[in-house]
């Protein structure tokens, strides 16, 4: 019985206990929208799997290792704020826009996946926009693009497209 009256005064309880989504969690994080660029540069990457499996010292080992072009460029939600982001060329999509005085970055994220629930941020994980745009399983999965829109002369003189 008593067991009973303690499930039944804690239902309200868990029921008031609301999980916020993706987009709200990224809404909060101040991801989306359009950032000016300050900075970009083109880097070198290493990119690579290996796995594995040893029993008693006996295995296999299997994997590879490429090099990746990147892009790592700075960017803020404030204008007093820097964050700098590395994203492989393949996550990008440049827009040629000569009405843009300053280039733009805007991150656009599978949306059945914004719309789902996960978990409310803590402080930090609200402090760290890098934190959802380096996680490599979201970034595999969820993370769709991020849209680069620059004048044609910005473009020339900034990006320099792998060949």
């Amino acid at each position: 019985m008593k067991k009973s009256l303690l499930i039944l005064l804690f239902i309200p309880a868990l029921l008031n206990c609301s999980v916020a989504s993706n987009k709200e969690n990224l809404k909060d994080v101040g991801i989306f929208g359009q950032h000016e660029l300050r900075r970009i540069e083109q880097i070198e990457g290493i990119n690579g799997k290996i796995s594995g499996n040893f029993f008693l010292g006996c295995g296999s080992l299997a994997g590879n290792i490429t090099n990746e072009r990147r892009l790592q460029f700075s960017w803020g939600r404030t204008p007093d704020e820097f964050i700098v982001t590395t994203l492989p060329f393949s996550m990008f999509r440049f827009v040629i826009d000569d009405s843009k005085k300053v280039p733009t970055v805007e991150f656009i994220f599978d949306k059945s996946w914004l719309d789902s629930k996960w978990h409310n941020l803590n402080e930090s994980e609200k402090s760290n926009p890098n934190s959802w745009l380096d996680d490599e399983y979201i970034r595999n999965h969820y993370f769709r693009v991020a849209i680069v829109r620059i004048s044609k002369q910005d473009f020339e003189k900034e990006v320099f497209l792998p060949k």
